[in-house]
């Protein structure tokens, strides 16, 4: 089933409060972007040109390292969520880059437009500040994680946010999870070997087929470098 622009929107946390003429308001300067794997959506540093919601497969906010060239993944957003609500807000340029991790579809909220409706309805603007605050939480608890917690407390944080979803469970590349993790592939590759070693997970190949949710949560939990 496909949705309308509309009701796209009213799936969106950062809208699903608003009214219907609200929502159709914000449908009427959205336009619908397909992408493929790979494609960017736009890159840092770049002019804002828009806000995007997600509807289908899932677009990769991402910094890269100006000394190390390494690539730290902020989110990963799925249908639904939003991208660059900051720049919506503010005008200012991308402070990350985007991507489609799979081929995707997004919604795509044109800057100017967006911008006379946030003076047109307030309401709006309200929504959009809630969710920047929460992004902030959560960027918030990624540098506390990359500076407080070595490389397999963080994989043990990981692995019980995949399994909440079912297990078992096929691992993403170790590329793909050091890249959300702050960290090098080789680390991934070796603390996952610990963790399967230890018992807190049983590996077959790249398939997680049981976890001990106790043991994870305790490495998980834990600090210090």
């Amino acid at each position: 089933m496909q949705f309308t622009t509309a009701q796209v929107l009213a799936r969106c946390p950062l809208f699903a409060e608003l009214s219907e003429a609200d929502l159709e308001a914000l449908a009427g300067v959205a336009h619908r972007r397909r992408l493929e794997a790979g494609q960017p959506l736009f890159m840092a540093g770049e002019p804002a040109q828009g806000l995007a919601v997600v509807v289908s497969g899932k677009v990769k906010v991402y910094v890269i390292s100006p000394a190390s060239g390494r690539e730290v993944v902020l989110a990963m957003e799925h249908p639904y969520n939003t991208v660059a609500e900051l720049v919506s807000l503010d005008g200012g340029p991308y402070p990350a880059s985007a991507e489609a991790a799979e081929d995707s579809e997004v919604l795509w909220l044109e800057q100017e437009g967006f911008q006379r409706l946030l003076k047109a309805r307030p309401e709006i603007a309200l929504h959009l500040m809630t969710m920047l605050g929460r992004r902030l939480r959560r960027l918030v608890a990624l540098v506390e994680q990359i500076s407080f917690q070595e490389v397999v407390h963080r994989l043990a944080a990981y692995l019980l946010s995949v399994a909440d979803e079912g297990v078992p469970f096929v691992l993403d590349t170790n590329g793909a999870i050091a890249a959300q993790l702050g960290t090098v592939p080789e680390l991934v590759s070796r603390n996952l070997s610990r963790l399967h070693a230890g018992g807190a997970i049983t590996m077959q190949g790249r398939t997680v087929a049981k976890v001990d949710r106790k043991q994870l949560g305790e490495m998980a939990n834990a600090a210090g470098r």
